[in-house]
């Protein structure tokens, strides 16, 4: 702790009835001075000093809260605001070339979350290189990694709802503000700069920011930015899921000279459940540049005060992606004629390994371009009618567009090839015969292309009214109104040379110049293909002489998008808050009705006709929030309240996909009749804030969800699917039974868990290890959601996205001069999804622990050294794919351990 003068927004506002003011007054108070006095004068900083401020706003509010605030001038305390949210009890997080992307809180994913930003809902999606990841996907949640932490001065979590706050987090809403001019006091400069290193690509990843304020009188402005630079590295092995599937060929030949004759009937009944793709070998190489901008300008009168907030992110990603692994039909067991199987091994019905001559052996070349662009302009202001009368209001706009140019091409050779699961079903020991960094071996064989955009626009106003009949009462009463649209498009151009001898025909446009070794993988090397260079090769011209008429172009533009979302919802609130006394306890609370109206328009093309369907959708969401002090430093929460969630663009917007390719009649697609999600929730806590270092507190939370949306297949007669029926294929009727797949609200879920947490510091043990502390927080939860087959429930699962176990835990030590903290983050294993039970039953991940690392010297009062190193274990991500209840390998992963040096400036 240091003493100094200070004031404006650094200042600690510490109440006179918390421990920490009697602390300080009682050993100044031999000084002659008072304690309202030298209370002007205390703050606390650094890390120990971000604890206190985040205590003291989780102890001042109404409802469950977590907060984290900037330590100092452009300081947050970890390089992605994912990576620091997850320090808060009940939220994970997803990762994405080993950087936090997604949030779940409460084991609800990131689609439950509203993200708000200055105010206003914020939805920015970027692109995951993995397939299993959700690529690509249209849904309501918020990538954190598109803007640096740098950016931000305060991150809020609320996990128990008031009608005063925005419906649609049933999970909670994630508040993030930027910082404002009048957050310092008269002319402010601070400046960083880092470079980092990752282990796996040993690049120097440059990342700066920079923030500049100044207060006249009244007015104030603010500027800020932040760059950075990153090559990134994910690498592993993975499978297209496991399937039983009956062998390729059909040669007795080829199951080898270990089957018996009852495994042959297995395999050729396609009974043996074998690993698709066997096991292919991967890397994903990234090239990121991140930008973010942001201005802020406050002027402050007497009766009113403006805020114009105004932030505009880049992130853009060059992907390199290279695979390796044999061409078997769906992944089975070998491919092409003339394959040898010379041994396999089959356990209880499972293929987990096998040795083949002269298979089909595929790489695959991926160039995948990724432009994700935000900007956001929130008017936000406070009008003083009188002393007890207050306005306030909010007008803004956002948007986000996302642009992804994708180009793979597949060439292929025959080798020896050899695969092993029984030492470990996660992690198979693959072997080939013959040196694959050979490109004179390789032909021609499949070019797929697309490209895809996805806009984003959202706009807000709002009006609340606070009225103050008394010192002790509050009524708020506000409206609002949001309009939504959100359009994609998407152009493919796939198995443009669709035939395997095909490729052969244009084998002499590959020579070496096309390719390279792949380098830096520690699965192995291989030869690659610059995916471009084939693309702007003699190929176009050769397929346009054979009247193809330019195969390869792939024109995007988001004027021609006829899929189409758009979104309104008017609300309106009331609500009333306390602050007295319930007999000598004080007791505060709050109790109100929100009433929301959404209306959905989903536009798509069928036929090249352009269809809408429209739906309205209302309801009233009560909440109450209560808190009683049995003594000065305890506190006891009660929350009860009803929120909601609404449907993912993805399931509400899109043309249905009628297809017999299976030989029966199916139906795929969106729902755009899909109702949110809604959920009564619960949340009960108990908070002792023991000293004025730390606190401890326990919680038990419980949400019951109707509506909850799934995947759900059933059959019915195709004039009961509601599709178009110039889609009814030739030789089938509208009495015809179709096998229907879509998204439809589920009966029910169900959702509870225990948080407990504990912040400490070590002043009562000797120096020098009084200035130590812990801060640590631990969730217990579970919760499951019914699957359905054929329209009829089956079973249940456990929730998706929700670890049962999940915590984290920060040693720090710190000084004036010198700290650092050591962190842990650990959630045990869960589903990603529930699927049909076709390939899998279910998809997830196994159990993860990260280990972070921050340390600081402070060479003066304005110029800081800094060490930040994140996965210092180089764990890995472990994803599987489970069916008949084990789990078996779908992809793992590691993206190595990352270092960053930097320095910071203050003037």
């Amino acid at each position: 702790m240091s003493i100094r003068n200070i004031s404006g927004g650094n200042a600690l506002l510490l109440k006179k009835n918390s421990l920490l003011a009697v602390a300080i007054a009682a050993v100044i108070g031999g000084s002659g001075a008072s304690a309202e006095e030298m209370l002007e004068e205390v703050v606390v900083e650094g890390f120990r000093g971000t604890l206190v401020k985040s205590r003291d706003l989780k102890r001042d509010a109404v409802g469950t809260q977590d907060s984290i605030v900037a330590e100092d001038i452009a300081e947050f305390p970890d390089l992605n605001l994912a990576e620091s949210l997850q320090r808060i009890p009940g939220v994970t997080i997803t990762r994405d070339g080993g950087e936090g992307r997604r949030i779940a809180v409460r084991g609800l994913d990131s689609n439950f979350a509203l993200v708000q930003l200055n105010g206003m809902d914020v939805l920015g999606n970027t692109d995951t290189a993995m397939d299993s990841r959700s690529q690509g996907s249209r849904d309501r949640a918020f990538d954190f990694n598109l803007f640096a932490s740098e950016l931000f001065s305060q991150v809020d979590v609320k996990k128990s709802y008031s009608a005063s706050q925005d419906e649609g987090g049933l999970a909670g809403n994630v508040g993030l503000r930027t910082a404002k001019p009048f957050d310092y006091e008269g002319f402010n400069l601070a400046v960083s700069g880092q470079l980092g290193s990752n282990e796996l690509t040993e690049d120097a990843s440059p990342r700066t920011a920079m923030l500049i304020s100044n207060t006249w009188e009244n007015f104030g402005a603010l500027a800020s930015a932040a760059y950075s630079s990153r090559d990134t590295l994910e690498q592993g092995v993975n499978t297209y899921r496991w399937r039983r599937r009956a062998d390729d060929n059909g040669a007795a030949s080829i199951y080898g000279p270990a089957v018996t004759a009852e495994e042959e009937a297995a395999m050729r009944n396609g009974e043996v459940l074998a690993p698709r793709a066997v096991g292919r070998l991967s890397a994903w190489f990234n090239d990121q540049e991140r930008l973010g901008l942001t201005t802020a300008f406050q002027f402050r009168a007497d009766t009113f005060d403006l805020t114009l907030d105004m932030l505009y992110g880049e992130l853009n990603s060059v992907r390199d992606e290279y695979h390796l692994n044999p061409r078997g039909n769906e992944g089975s067991m070998a491919y092409g004629a003339g394959v040898t199987t010379n041994d396999v091994t089959i356990v209880d019905g499972v293929l987990l390994a096998g040795d083949y001559t002269d298979t089909g052996i595929n790489v695959e070349s991926r160039d995948h371009q990724v432009d994700t662009e935000f900007s956001q302009v929130v008017l936000s202001g406070n009008w003083y009618l009188s002393d007890r009368l207050t306005l306030r209001g909010l007008v803004g706009n956002e948007t986000s567009d996302l642009d992804v140019d994708s180009l793979k091409v597949f060439t292929e050779t025959r080798g020896d090839f050899s695969f092993d699961y029984t030492r470990d079903i996660m992690e198979p020991v693959i072997a080939y015969g013959q040196d694959m960094t050979d490109a004179s071996q390789y032909w021609l064989e499949e070019l797929d292309i697309f490209g895809s955009v996805n806009e984003t626009e959202n706009s807000t106003v709002k009006f609340d009214l606070d009225y103050t009949p008394n010192d002790t009462d509050l009524v708020r009463a506000g409206v609002s109104f949001k309009a939504l649209e959100n359009r994609t498009i998407r152009e493919d151009r796939n198995d443009i040379l669709n035939d395997y001898d095909n490729g052969r025909d244009y084998a002499d446009l590959l020579d070496d110049s096309f390719f390279r070794t792949m380098s830096g993988n520690e699965a192995g090397t291989w030869a690659v293909v610059d995916a471009y260079a084939v693309l702007n090769s003699d190929l176009v011209s050769r397929l346009n002489s054979e009247g193809d008429n330019d195969p390869l172009a792939v024109s995007v533009d988001i004027g021609d998008s006829t899929d189409r979302v758009r979104e309104e919802t008017s609300s309106l609130y009331v609500e009333y808050e306390w602050d007295r006394q319930l007999g000598a306890l004080p007791f505060r609370g709050n109790i109100g009705l929100r009433y929301y109206e959404t209306d959905t328009a989903s536009d798509y093309s069928q036929n090249d006709q352009l269809l809408t369907l429209e739906r309205t959708y209302d309801g009233l969401l009560p909440a109450v929030n209560l808190v009683v002090q049995p003594s000065d430093d305890t506190y006891v929460r009660f929350g009860w309240s009803r929120n909601v969630t609404r449907p993912s663009y993805g399931d509400l917007s899109g043309a249905p996909q009628v297809n017999t390719d299976s030989g029966s009649l199916e139906v795929s697609g969106t729902n755009p009749t899909l109702e949110p999600y809604e959920s009564d929730n619960l949340d009960v806590s108990y908070e002792w804030y023991f000293t004025d270092a730390g606190y401890m507190a326990i919680g038990y939370y419980r949400k019951d969800l109707d509506g909850y949306i799934v995947q759900q297949t059933e059959m019915m007669p195709f004039a009961e699917t509601g599709v178009s029926t110039s889609l009814l294929p030739e030789d089938y009727t509208l009495d015809s039974q179709a096998r229907v797949t879509r998204a439809v609200n589920s009966e029910s879920a169900t959702l509870q868990g225990i948080e407990f947490t504990l912040q400490r510091d070590f002043d009562f043990l000797p120096a020098p290890f009084n200035q130590m502390g812990i801060v640590g927080s631990y969730t217990r939860a579970d919760g499951e959601v019914n699957n359905y087959a054929g329209g009829e429930q089956l079973s249940t699962t456990d929730f998706p996205n929700l670890s049962k176990n999940a915590g984290n835990i920060t040693l720090y030590y710190e000084t004036d001069v010198w700290g650092t903290r050591l962190s842990q983050s650990y959630r045990s294993d869960y589903i990603q999804n529930a699927s049909d039970g076709n390939d899998e039953d279910y998809r997830g991940f196994l159990a993860s622990t990260f280990w972070d690392l921050s340390a600081f010297y402070n060479v003066n009062d304005r110029l800081k050294l800094t060490l930040e190193g994140s996965n210092l274990t180089d764990e890995q991500d472990r994803q599987y794919s489970s069916k008949d209840a084990v789990k078996r390998l779908y992809n793992v992963t590691n993206s190595g351990r990352t270092v960053y040096l930097g320095v910071s400036y203050q003037f």
